[in-house]
């Protein structure tokens, strides 16, 4: 796209240079030369792709699935080696537990923070739920209300990590 924008203007310098009249005829409309009408086309290709590329559309469930509620612990809150011992919707809390797997660079403490952190991301982009509380096997539980979330500069909402660290328990 951009090789061919690069030959559109050296192809309208090469024509502007060679064209000696610059005087218009009284009375004519001047005409469209092709490679005008050609970079136009190419301005307004432009335009449509950015606009679908700028306004992507953020889609909420109106319910989350106890389903839905697993892939995302799998896919966002758990390490690879760690275990979803279960996971459920139970009115309007969601509730969970997962066994980490051993960790030489982290303490299990920071994990459990990082991972519910996570989680919680990923969780507060659909709704049906009010509580996310997980137990982390012989760590500790998080439980935080959806109320708690805070929204940062990009509009993407989040549970503050020092909040998170104060609720293992």
């Amino acid at each position: 796209m951009k090789r061919l924008l690069c030959l559109f203007i050296a192809i309208l310098l090469l024509t502007a240079c060679g064209n000696d009249s610059t005087k218009e005829e009284p009375g004519l409309i001047p005409k469209v030369d092709d490679v005008e009408e050609i970079q136009t086309q190419v301005n307004t290709e432009d335009k449509e792709v950015e606009t679908e590329i700028d306004e992507p559309e953020k889609e909420l469930n109106e319910y989350i699935t106890p389903e839905e509620v697993k892939e995302i612990l799998e896919d966002a809150g758990m390490g690879e080696e760690d275990k979803l011992v279960s996971a459920s919707v139970e009115d309007v809390e969601i509730k969970a537990v997962i066994e980490t797997a051993p960790d030489d660079l982290f303490s299990a403490d920071v994990l459990a923070v990082t991972r519910y952190s996570q989680a919680s991301d990923e969780l507060l982009d659909h709704e049906g739920w009010q509580v996310l509380t997980i137990e982390y096997v012989d760590i500790g539980t998080i439980s935080m209300n959806r109320s708690e979330k805070e929204t940062n500069e990009y509009d993407m909402d989040y549970f503050p990590t020092e909040e998170i660290e104060k609720r293992l328990k």
